[in-house]
C-alpha cells in the first residue's frame, strides 16, 4: 500500500486544489465533532454503527457505507442505491451537519455508487480508479440481486488512481489501493491508518456467497489475493467492513478465505476432470459452507456463487 513520496505529495496537493475549488469546506477553525455516546439515530430502516470515534458504518441502504466525520468535514466511502438517496441523505445529516467534501467507490456497482450524483451536486469530489472513467463511469455487468440497474454517469471520478492515492484529513491517513481483477477490475480497498478499520467492498461478503463479476474483469484468485493482503495488514483489533453483511473482524475474514479456496479447488479440480456446469453443480461444491453463507436473505445462491466461478476457471482449462 506503499507509493514514492514524490507521488503521496502531488496527490495531496490535487486534494487540496480540488477541494477548495469544487467543494464548500469545513473551516480548520471548527471543533472537532464531538464522538456520540451512542449511534445517531437511523434514517428510514437504515442502521448506523460506530466503529471508531468519527467513524460510522451505514447499513441497508444497497452496499454498505461509512461515513467518516472529523474537523474537515465528511468523507463517504460508497453511497447505497439510487433508491436509497433520500434515506442515506437523512442518516448522514444526523451524523454530521457537515457537507460531504470527499465521495469515495469500492467498486462501481449500483448498489456501491447509485447515490453518487446526489452528493456530487452538493460539491463533493469523487475519487476512484481510472478505468472506472470507461462507460462514462458506468460499470455494465451487475451481479445478481443488486438491482437498480447500473450507477450513474454523474459518478465519474474526478480524481483517479491506477494504483494507490492518501488522503490526509480528519487527523488520520485514509489509504486507498487499486485491487485489480478481484470482485471486477476496478474495485477499491480503503484504510483508515490510525483508526485500524479496512473497508473492502464487495472483495468481502460477510456471511454470504460473493458476486464475482467475471463479465467486468472479477476473478476468485483477485479476490482471494486481495484478502490475504488485507490479513497481512491485519490484527485482532482491526474493524473490518464488508460490503454487506455485519462489520467484522480479521477472523472472519481469514475464514472466509479458506472457504473461497475451498471451493475455488473443488471447481477447478471438477473443470480438469471435464466436467461441465451441471455436473459440478450436482456435486454441490458449497455443501459444506451452505448452513453460513448461503442461508435465507443471501443476495447470491450457492448456485449462482458457483457459476461465477465455473465462468472464471473453465475458460483457463489446459488445452483451452
Amino acid at each position: 500500500m506503499t507509493a514514492d513520496r514524490s507521488s503521496i505529495k502531488y496527490c495531496s496537493r490535487a486534494l487540496a486544489v480540488l477541494a477548495a475549488l469544487c467543494a464548500p469546506v469545513v473551516a480548520h477553525t471548527q471543533a472537532p465533532a464531538t464522538p456520540a455516546a451512542k449511534p445517531p439515530e437511523p434514517a428510514a430502516d437504515l442502521q448506523v454503527q460506530v466503529v471508531r470515534p468519527g467513524l460510522n458504518v451505514i447499513m441497508g441502504a444497497g452496499g454498505n457505507v461509512v461515513a467518516w466525520s472529523g474537523v474537515d468535514g465528511l468523507v463517504l466511502v460508497d453511497t447505497g442505491l439510487a433508491s436509497s438517496e433520500a434515506a442515506l441523505v437523512d442518516a448522514v445529516t444526523r451524523i454530521s451537519p457537515a457537507p460531504v467534501r470527499f465521495v469515495i467507490n469500492t467498486n462501481g456497482h449500483a448498489d456501491h455508487a447509485g447515490g453518487n450524483e446526489v452528493f456530487l451536486r452538493k460539491g463533493a469530489v469523487m475519487i476512484g480508479v481510472e478505468s472506472a472513467l470507461e462507460h462514462d463511469g458506468r460499470d455494465p455487468p451487475v451481479p445478481a440481486g443488486n438491482g437498480d440497474g447500473v450507477a450513474a454517469a454523474a459518478g465519474r471520478p474526478m480524481i483517479t488512481t491506477t494504483d494507490t492515492l492518501a488522503l490526509h484529513v480528519n487527523g488520520d491517513r485514509l489509504d486507498m489501493v487499486h485491487v485489480a481483477d478481484s470482485h471486477t477490475s476496478s474495485d477499491m480497498v480503503v484504510r483508515w491508518s490510525d483508526a485500524d478499520v479496512v473497508a473492502l467492498g464487495d472483495i468481502y461478503w460477510n456471511g454470504q456467497y460473493p458476486g464475482i463479476a467475471v463479465e467486468s474483469g472479477g476473478s476468485l484468485a483477485g479476490m482471494v489475493a486481495a484478502i490475504e493482503a488485507a490479513l497481512a495488514r491485519s490484527t485482532a483489533r482491526t474493524v473490518v467492513v464488508p460490503g454487506h453483511g455485519p462489520v467484522s473482524n480479521r477472523a472472519e475474514l481469514a475464514a472466509y478465505r479458506d472457504m473461497l479456496v475451498a471451493v475455488g479447488r473443488k471447481v477447478r479440480e471438477a473443470v480438469e476432470e471435464g466436467m461441465g456446469i451441471v455436473e459440478i453443480l450436482d456435486s454441490k461444491p458449497t455443501a459444506e459452507f451452505d448452513a453460513k453463507y448461503g442461508g435465507p436473505g443471501a443476495l447470491v445462491a450457492p448456485e449462482e456463487f458457483v457459476r461465477s466461478v465455473y465462468r472464471d476457471l473453465a475458460p483457463k482449462r489446459p488445452g483451452r
